[in-house]
C-alpha cells in the first residue's frame, strides 16, 4: 500500500434541503486482491468505473478515510469522524497520525464548537478517532457543544468488560475515543431505529461489527445512505459476498450489503460510504442482471 492525503474536501452535495460535504482525512493504496481476483468480473464490472477504483498497472484501489458533514433542520452533523492524530495504532497505514483533517473541516466553515451531533457508525479506530484529542496528555471530547450518538449494542461490543475483542486492531479505542465522551457526559445511547432529526434516521446494518448502522437522510423526497462499512468497493453491489476481512460476522454482513443495496436502487437514493475514492458518493442501477455503481449524482 502507499500512502497518500489530500486536501480536496471532494464533494458539497445539495440534498433537498440539506447539504453534505466531505472532510478527508487519508487516503492509500490497497490491492484489489483483497476483494477479488476474478479476472472475468474485473473486466466487465470494475475496468469501467472510475481510476479511483481500479489503477491497473498495480492492481491496487484507492481507500479513502473521509468523514460526512451534513448540515439538515439547524443541525450540522458529523458521521465517523476518522482515525484522529497521535495515535499508536498495530496497523502501520493508522499509526501516529499527523493530518490536518480539522483544518479541513475549517475549510468549509465549520469549527469543533459547530457541531451538533456525532454519528459514529460503527467503533473501529478509524471511525471514531476523532472524537477525541491529546490535550495535555489527555484525552478530551474535539466537539464539545455535540451530542455523541452511539448504538447501544456497538458501545457494549467494545466496552472493556465485554468479552474479548477478534480485532486486536481495535485495541485501546474505546478508552481513547470513547470514554471520554461518557465521562464528560456528552455521550447519548440509542437503539436503532431512532431519529436524530426530522429528516435522520439510524438504522441497524449489523455484520461488520455487532452494532454496526447506518444514517438514513430524507429531505424534500430526495433521500441517501450513510452507509459506513457496509461497502469498502462497488464491486460488492454487484457481488454483496466480496469483503474485505475483520466482519464480526460475515454472513450477516454479507445478507446486510446484499438488502441494502436492493433498498438503495429502489428508493433512488444516494450512496454515501465511508471508504470509496473519488467520486465517492453515486448510486446503484441495474445493468442486465447485475446491480452496478454509478458513480455522482
Amino acid at each position: 500500500m502507499s500512502d497518500s492525503t489530500s486536501t480536496d474536501d471532494g464533494v458539497a452535495v445539495p440534498l433537498g434541503a440539506a447539504w453534505v460535504h466531505r472532510v478527508e482525512e487519508q487516503h492509500f493504496s490497497v490491492p484489489l486482491a483483497f476483494i477479488t481476483e476474478d479476472e472475468d468480473f474485473i473486466a466487465r464490472r470494475i475496468d469501467p468505473l472510475p481510476e479511483a477504483f481500479l489503477d491497473r498497472p498495480s492492481m491496487t484501489f484507492q481507500f479513502s478515510n473521509h468523514s460526512w458533514l451534513i448540515r439538515v433542520d439547524g443541525l450540522t452533523v458529523l458521521v465517523d469522524p476518522c482515525n484522529g492524530s497521535g495515535r499508536r495504532r498495530s496497523v502501520p497505514y493508522f499509526n501516529d497520525l499527523d493530518l490536518p483533517w480539522l483544518e479541513r473541516l475549517e475549510v468549509i466553515g465549520v469549527s469543533p464548537d459547530a457541531i451538533d451531533v456525532v454519528f459514529c457508525t460503527h467503533l473501529h479506530n478509524d471511525h471514531c478517532g476523532w472524537n477525541t484529542m491529546n490535550v495535555d496528555g489527555r484525552w478530551v471530547p474535539t466537539f464539545p457543544q455535540a451530542s455523541y450518538v452511539f448504538v447501544d449494542a456497538e458501545y457494549r461490543r467494545w466496552e472493556p468488560t465485554a468479552d474479548p475483542h477478534p480485532n486486536s486492531f481495535n485495541e485501546s479505542v474505546f478508552d481513547e475515543c470513547v470514554r471520554p465522551v461518557v465521562e464528560a457526559g456528552l455521550a447519548k445511547l440509542v437503539v436503532p431505529p431512532h431519529s436524530v432529526s426530522p429528516s435522520l434516521l439510524i438504522e441497524p446494518a449489523p455484520g461488520h461489527t455487532v452494532g454496526h448502522s447506518i444514517l438514513r437522510l430524507e429531505s424534500e423526497g430526495n433521500r441517501a445512505y450513510f452507509t459506513g462499512d457496509v461497502f469498502h468497493h462497488p464491486a460488492q453491489i454487484t457481488r454483496p459476498e466480496l469483503h474485505l476481512p475483520g466482519c464480526d460476522d460475515l454472513d450477516q454482513a454479507i445478507a446486510t450489503r446484499r438488502s441494502l443495496t436492493r433498498r438503495i436502487h429502489d428508493e433512488r437514493a444516494l450512496l454515501f460510504p465511508a471508504h470509496f475514492g473519488p467520486p465517492h458518493y453515486g448510486r446503484v442501477d441495474e445493468d442486465g442482471d447485475d446491480l452496478v455503481f454509478i458513480t455522482g449524482g
